[in-house]
């Protein structure tokens, strides 16, 4: 069986448009950031995101290269995990360094709004 891998595009891309669904299956997207990681995309969102209540009902979502909410690659099926909190602090160095300054900025007003940080890690789907 030949291992799954990411895009060089998704790998490349600053912002993705994640799509989860809904449980009547409709598609919901977002633009996020996105920083890869050992095979993996992670993507930051906050604690009180819609997004995580449809991802622990539906793991399943595709993921595309984006320039904001327009795509730019073809959309790839993946499988979506939310990271444990103690993991978060790592995630966010990686997000960081990824990002650069427009990562601090915006991690500065998020938590300056009180927002709490949560990762998703998205691997690619096993067809």
């Amino acid at each position: 069986m030949q291992a799954v891998t990411l895009t060089s595009e998704l790998v490349a891309a600053q912002v993705i448009d994640l799509v989860t669904f809904k449980r009547d299956g409709t598609p919901v997207h977002t633009p996020v950031l996105s920083t890869p990681h050992d095979g993996a995309l992670l993507v930051r969102t906050h604690h009180t995101a819609a997004k995580l209540k449809r991802l622990r009902h539906n793991p399943e979502v595709t993921v595309a290269a984006s320039y904001g909410r327009k795509r730019r690659g073809p959309a790839e099926p993946g499988i979506a995990a939310i990271l444990p909190t103690d993991q978060s602090a790592r995630c966010l160095q990686l997000l960081h360094r990824h990002h650069g300054l427009i990562g601090h900025a915006a991690t500065w007003i998020r938590h300056l709004r009180g927002m709490q940080d949560v990762f998703i890690e998205v691997r690619p789907a096993d067809d």
